[in-house]
C-alpha cells in the first residue's frame, strides 16, 4: 500500500494513502486465476487428447507448457505480484492467439481474446487495457487477412466466409470495447472511495489518538513513527512463509491499528504521566492499566462493528502491546505466539520508538543502542522471527525519525 509523507516538520507528520486497489487486485488475480487452473484442468486434457488425434503435436507441447505457466504464475508467491499481473495478462492473449490460429471461431480463442483486455484493465491499469484492445483489433486483422489468402488450415464450417469474419470481428471489438469501458469507469470509481475511505479512517484514527492521549505534545508524531515501523517491518515479515496465516497483506489496517495502541492512556492522571523520576511500585502497577482500559476502550467501539478488522487488530495491540515473548511481561503474561502477530510487531516498535526519541523523562539512547538491545532480548522480550526481519530495514528505522542519533 503506498503511503506517502506529505508533511514532517518540528511536530507534525501527515500521511496521504495514494492508493488502496493493490490489495483488491491482488484478491481478483488470486481468485480469477484459482478458479481458472481448476476449471481448466479437464479443458487442459481434452485438448491435448483432441490435438494428439488430429497430430497436433506442436500444440501438445504448447498446451503444457502453457499450462505449466498458468500453474506457476497463479500459485507462485515467489514472483512479485506486478510480474504475476503481466505474466498471467499475456499469457491470455497467447492462449487465445494460438486457439484462434488453430481452430479458428470453433475453438476457444475469441473467448480468450475478450478476457485480454478486461483482465489486463483489472490487473494493471485503463491504459493497458487500450493497449491490449488495439492488439487485439490488430491480431483480428491479420488473422482475418490470413484468412483470406487462405493461409490458415482451420477446420471446414460449411457457410462461413471472409465477410461473416468480419462482421463477427466488428461485434467483437464493439462488445469487448464496451465491456472495458465499463470495467475502467467501475474499477476508477472503486479506487477513488476506497482512498477516500481509507483516508477518512486515518483522519479519525489519529484525531481519536491525539485527543484521547492529549496530555502528551509528542503523540502525533509517536503514532505515525510507529505505524511507518510497523508497515517497513510487516513487509519485510510478509517474506517469511510462517507468517502468511497471520495477513499480513492487509497493512493498511495494521498502521491505523497501531496508532491506538496507547488510549488507555487518557485514564492515567496527568500526574502520573509526568512524573520524572523512577516509578514507584505502586505507580507502575497503575501504568500497566492502561493495556487493559484501552483494550476496553477501542472494544465499545466494535460493538457498533465487530466485524471491523482494523478495530479488532487494535484491540490486540491495545492489550497485548506489553506482552514479552518468554512470558515476563503484562497484563495477562501470555508466552510466545499467544501473543497476536501484531500485539508482538507492536511491542518491537515501540520499544524502538522508546529508545530513539526524547521523552520528558529519560534521555534519548539512540539507534545503535536500540538495535543492540532488540538483538540482545531476541526470544526473550522479542519474537526472533520478528527480530530477524527487524535487522534486515533497521537502516529504513533509522532513516525515518530525523532526531534518531547514533
Amino acid at each position: 500500500m503506498p503511503v506517502t509523507i506529505i508533511q514532517q516538520g518540528h511536530n507534525s507528520i501527515k500521511f496521504v494513502f495514494t492508493s488502496a486497489n493493490s490489495h483488491w487486485r491482488k484478491i481478483i488475480f488470486e481468485r480469477v486465476f484459482t478458479v481458472l487452473s481448476l476449471l481448466f484442468f479437464p479443458v487442459y486434457i481434452s485438448s491435448v487428447y483432441l490435438c494428439i488425434s488430429i497430430k497436433h503435436w506442436e500444440l501438445v507441447i504448447f498446451d503444457t507448457f502453457i499450462y505449466g505457466l498458468f500453474l506457476c504464475v497463479t500459485f507462485g508467491k515467489f514472483i512479485s505480484l506486478k510480474v504475476r499481473f503481466f505474466i498471467g495478462c499475456t499469457m491470455t492473449y497467447i492462449i487465445g492467439l494460438a486457439y484462434l490460429y488453430v481452430l479458428g471461431p470453433t475453438g476457444a480463442g475469441l473467448f480468450w481474446l475478450f478476457i485480454f483486455p478486461l483482465l489486463s484493465c483489472a490487473l494493471l491499469n485503463t491504459k493497458s487495457g487500450y493497449i491490449a484492445q488495439i492488439i487485439n483489433f490488430l491480431t483480428l486483422s491479420i488473422v482475418g487477412i490470413c484468412y483470406f489468402y487462405h493461409w490458415l488450415s482451420w477446420p471446414h464450417i460449411e457457410g462461413y466466409s471472409f465477410f461473416i469474419w468480419c462482421v463477427i470481428g466488428l461485434i467483437f471489438m464493439a462488445t469487448n470495447i464496451c465491456a472495458m469501458l465499463i470495467c475502467g469507469y467501475l474499477l476508477s470509481i472503486t479506487e477513488k472511495k476506497l482512498t477516500h475511505t481509507l483516508n477518512s479512517r486515518y483522519a479519525l484514527v489519529v484525531g481519536l489518538a491525539v485527543a484521547l492521549e492529549g496530555h502528551n505534545p509528542d503523540v502525533q508524531q509517536h503514532i505515525h513513527r510507529v505505524a511507518m515501523y510497523l508497515k517497513m517491518l510487516a513487509e519485510q515479515v510478509s517474506h517469511s512463509a510462517p507468517y502468511e496465516k497471520d495477513g499480513l497483506a492487509d497493512i493498511d489496517n495494521l498502521m491505523l491499528a497501531g496508532m491506538l495502541h496507547d488510549v488507555g492512556m487518557q485514564h492515567m492522571s496527568d500526574e502520573l504521566l509526568c512524573i520524572e523520576h523512577s516509578l514507584s511500585l505502586d505507580d507502575y502497577e497503575e501504568i500497566k492499566r492502561h493495556c487493559a482500559l484501552g483494550a476496553n476502550v477501542i472494544k465499545e467501539m466494535l460493538g457498533y462493528d465487530r466485524s471491523c478488522q482494523m478495530l479488532s487488530m487494535a484491540k490486540d495491540m491495545a492489550l497485548y502491546h506489553h506482552e514479552n515473548w518468554d512470558g515476563t511481561g503484562y497484563p495477562q503474561n501470555i508466552v510466545g505466539s499467544l501473543i497476536p502477530l501484531s500485539a508482538r510487531m507492536m511491542r518491537l516498535v515501540d520499544v524502538y520508538d522508546g529508545m530513539t526519541s526524547p521523552r520528558h523523562y529519560k534521555e534519548t539512547s539512540g539507534h545503535q543502542a536500540a538495535v543492540a538491545f532488540i538483538t540482545q532480548q531476541s526470544g526473550k522480550l522479542f519474537d526472533a522471527n520478528l527480530v530477524r526481519a527487524f535487522l534486515l530495514v533497521e537502516k529504513d528505522f533509522a532513516k525515518l525519525n530525523p532526531k534518531t542519533t547514533a
